[in-house]
Protein backbone atom coordinates (compact mmCIF):
# COMPACT_ATOMS: atom_id res chain seq x y z
CA UNK A 1 0.00 0.00 0.00
CA UNK A 2 2.84 2.34 0.88
CA UNK A 3 4.38 1.75 -2.55
CA UNK A 4 1.06 2.52 -4.23
CA UNK A 5 0.87 5.96 -2.55
CA UNK A 6 4.51 6.67 -3.41
CA UNK A 7 3.93 5.73 -7.05
CA UNK A 8 0.81 7.91 -7.23
CA UNK A 9 2.68 10.85 -5.68
CA UNK A 10 5.55 10.49 -8.15
CA UNK A 11 3.15 10.36 -11.10
CA UNK A 12 1.19 13.42 -9.96
CA UNK A 13 4.18 15.58 -8.98
CA UNK A 14 4.91 16.82 -12.54
CA UNK A 15 1.25 17.81 -12.98
CA UNK A 16 1.24 19.82 -9.76
CA UNK A 17 4.50 21.57 -10.65
CA UNK A 18 3.32 22.55 -14.13
CA UNK A 19 0.05 23.93 -12.76
CA UNK A 20 1.98 26.40 -10.59
CA UNK A 21 4.47 27.72 -13.15
CA UNK A 22 3.94 30.16 -15.98
CA UNK A 23 5.65 30.00 -19.35
CA UNK A 24 8.91 31.89 -19.85
CA UNK A 25 7.27 34.35 -22.23
CA UNK A 26 4.40 35.24 -19.90
CA UNK A 27 4.07 38.98 -19.25
CA UNK A 28 4.66 38.41 -15.53
CA UNK A 29 8.13 36.97 -16.26
CA UNK A 30 9.40 39.92 -18.33
CA UNK A 31 12.21 42.13 -17.09
CA UNK A 32 12.71 45.52 -18.76
CA UNK A 33 16.36 46.49 -19.04
CA UNK A 34 17.64 50.08 -19.03
CA UNK A 35 17.60 51.27 -22.64
CA UNK A 36 20.64 51.79 -24.84
CA UNK A 37 21.13 55.09 -26.69
CA UNK A 38 23.04 55.68 -29.90
CA UNK A 39 24.05 59.34 -30.12
CA UNK A 40 27.14 60.83 -31.70
CA UNK A 41 29.81 61.28 -29.01
CA UNK A 42 27.61 60.05 -26.15
CA UNK A 43 27.90 56.83 -24.08
CA UNK A 44 25.82 53.85 -25.22
CA UNK A 45 24.91 52.85 -21.64
CA UNK A 46 25.32 54.20 -18.14
CA UNK A 47 26.33 50.86 -16.58
CA UNK A 48 27.10 47.23 -17.46
CA UNK A 49 24.19 44.78 -17.56
CA UNK A 50 23.90 41.68 -15.38
CA UNK A 51 21.44 39.13 -16.77
CA UNK A 52 20.27 35.79 -15.43
CA UNK A 53 20.16 32.75 -17.68
CA UNK A 54 16.59 31.60 -18.30
CA UNK A 55 15.06 35.04 -17.76
CA UNK A 56 12.98 36.87 -20.37
CA UNK A 57 14.17 40.43 -21.11
CA UNK A 58 13.01 43.47 -23.07
CA UNK A 59 15.72 45.85 -24.31
CA UNK A 60 15.00 49.11 -26.13
CA UNK A 61 17.71 50.55 -28.36
CA UNK A 62 17.20 54.13 -29.52
CA UNK A 63 19.09 56.35 -31.96
CA UNK A 64 18.68 60.12 -32.09
CA UNK A 65 19.77 60.21 -35.75
CA UNK A 66 22.78 62.46 -35.09
CA UNK A 67 24.99 59.99 -36.99
CA UNK A 68 24.73 56.68 -38.79
CA UNK A 69 25.47 54.30 -35.91
CA UNK A 70 25.30 50.58 -35.30
CA UNK A 71 25.62 48.09 -32.46
CA UNK A 72 27.28 44.77 -33.08
CA UNK A 73 27.69 41.80 -30.80
CA UNK A 74 27.58 38.42 -32.53
CA UNK A 75 28.77 36.64 -29.37
CA UNK A 76 25.95 38.12 -27.32
CA UNK A 77 23.35 37.36 -29.98
CA UNK A 78 24.50 33.72 -30.04
CA UNK A 79 24.10 33.51 -26.25
CA UNK A 80 20.41 34.48 -26.28
CA UNK A 81 17.20 33.21 -27.84
CA UNK A 82 15.54 36.09 -29.68
CA UNK A 83 11.77 36.14 -29.38
CA UNK A 84 11.24 39.19 -31.56
CA UNK A 85 12.60 42.50 -32.77
CA UNK A 86 10.03 45.29 -33.08
CA UNK A 87 10.78 48.18 -35.46
CA UNK A 88 8.07 50.78 -36.15
CA UNK A 89 5.39 48.43 -34.80
CA UNK A 90 6.57 45.67 -37.18
CA UNK A 91 7.37 42.44 -35.33
CA UNK A 92 10.27 40.42 -36.72
CA UNK A 93 11.12 36.93 -35.46
CA UNK A 94 14.64 36.27 -36.75
CA UNK A 95 16.62 33.05 -36.61
CA UNK A 96 19.73 35.01 -35.69
CA UNK A 97 21.27 38.47 -35.41
CA UNK A 98 24.69 40.00 -35.77
CA UNK A 99 24.06 43.74 -35.47
CA UNK A 100 21.61 46.64 -35.72
CA UNK A 101 22.33 49.75 -37.77
CA UNK A 102 20.45 53.04 -37.59
CA UNK A 103 20.65 55.32 -40.63
CA UNK A 104 18.22 57.75 -39.02
CA UNK A 105 16.49 58.25 -35.68
CA UNK A 106 14.35 55.41 -34.42
CA UNK A 107 13.78 52.68 -31.86
CA UNK A 108 14.18 48.93 -31.77
CA UNK A 109 12.67 46.76 -29.07
CA UNK A 110 14.44 43.43 -28.62
CA UNK A 111 12.80 40.71 -26.55
CA UNK A 112 14.90 37.68 -25.68
CA UNK A 113 15.73 34.96 -23.18
CA UNK A 114 19.29 34.91 -21.87
CA UNK A 115 20.66 31.39 -22.36
CA UNK A 116 24.44 30.93 -22.26
CA UNK A 117 26.36 32.25 -19.23
CA UNK A 118 29.42 34.34 -19.99
CA UNK A 119 30.74 37.86 -20.58
CA UNK A 120 29.66 39.64 -23.76
CA UNK A 121 29.39 43.14 -25.20
CA UNK A 122 27.46 45.22 -27.69
CA UNK A 123 29.61 47.92 -29.26
CA UNK A 124 29.66 50.57 -31.96
CA UNK A 125 31.72 49.05 -34.82
CA UNK A 126 35.15 50.59 -35.29
CA UNK A 127 35.10 52.41 -31.95
CA UNK A 128 37.67 51.84 -29.25
CA UNK A 129 36.29 53.90 -26.36
CA UNK A 130 34.74 52.16 -23.36
CA UNK A 131 31.72 54.46 -23.54
CA UNK A 132 30.91 53.13 -27.02
CA UNK A 133 30.10 49.68 -25.70
CA UNK A 134 28.01 48.02 -23.05
CA UNK A 135 29.34 45.05 -21.14
CA UNK A 136 26.82 42.26 -20.54
CA UNK A 137 27.27 39.33 -18.16
CA UNK A 138 24.88 36.40 -18.24
CA UNK A 139 25.01 34.45 -14.97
Amino acid sequence: MKNLFLTAALLLAPLAASAQTAGLLERANRVELPGLKLMSGEPVATAPMALKSGTYYILEIESDGSAELALEGAGFFRAIWVNEVVINDIEIRPLGLDSFEFDDEGKIELSFIAIKPGAYSLSVPGSTGDSQRVEIVIE
